[in-house]
């Protein structure tokens, strides 16, 4: 497997973690519409470690997000709607309805992922207390997002019935694939698998490459296109999607 590396569509993310003040985060829980905020903590250790947030979040699938980086988020998503927009509108105008009732699709899933400025980050308590080095520093304005542990795997992209799929032990990437067919264009090849800690990691998964993978819950797939049916000006399309992606606010 091959880990990729993310491009942000010219939207630099770079906001870090490794300042010198206080915060202020307000903390997010499913199913519900109160929130609960942890004042001054200055490191990734004083705030794992608060009442808000222990014994009461899935730690690998935990998201911290900082409020410029979600601003940018937020802009890469409307970027990149517009621009499947764009093309399905080319598309239908050189009368090619198959393919742009492709990309409607996607355009679809894409718009109903809720994104954050997401910092990829491991927060767990142990991990951190174990490691300095990853017990950065904080500043300014963050928000935590909370969840249970799941029990479902998404796939997304160019496949049939995408979104939730039950989760089970034991399957690899290609058993949760030969369940659903591919849409016209899509990648054929490998596809991306976006591990809950937001890791991203390239799986070949045709007949003549595949490798075993076996994908946690709480895990995204992602089948891209193929780099045939892409044009020219769209070659970045699939990096941007995966980022989108991975800045997707748990549920």
């Amino acid at each position: 497997m091959k880990k990729i590396t993310l491009l942000l569509a010219g939207i630099s993310l770079g906001v870090s973690l490794s300042a010198y003040a206080e915060s202020q985060v307000t903390v997010y829980s499913p199913g519900q519409t109160q929130t609960s905020t942890v004042d001054h903590a200055q490191n990734l250790a004083q705030l794992v470690s608060s009442p808000a947030l222990m014994g009461k979040t899935w730690w690998p699938g935990t998201v911290i997000a900082e409020k410029l980086a979600t601003a940018a988020a937020i802009q890469q998503q409307q970027q990149l709607l517009a621009r499947l927009q764009s093309w399905s509108a080319r598309l239908r105008a050189d009368d090619d309805g198959d393919k742009a009732a492709v990309v409607d699709n996607l355009r679809q899933q894409i718009a109903a992922v809720k994104v954050t400025g997401r910092q990829i980050v491991n927060l767990d308590p142990d991990w951190v207390r174990m490691r300095p080095a990853e017990n950065r520093r904080l500043e300014g304005d963050y928000s935590v997002y909370t969840l249970h542990k799941p029990t479902t795997l998404t796939l997304a992209g160019l496949v049939t019935d995408s979104g939730k799929t039950s989760w089970q032990p034991g399957r690899s990437v290609v058993d949760y694939l030969n369940a659903h067919d591919r849409l016209s264009g899509a990648e054929r090849n490998t596809a991306v698998l976006i591990s809950p800690e937001g890791r991203v990691t390239e799986v070949p998964v045709a007949y003549w490459n595949r490798r075993h993978a076996e994908p946690e819950a709480g895990s995204t797939i992602y089948v891209g296109f193929s780099s045939w049916s892409l044009p020219g000006d769209y070659d970045d399309l699939n990096q941007q999607i995966v980022s989108v992606l991975t800045h997707r606010i748990p549920d």
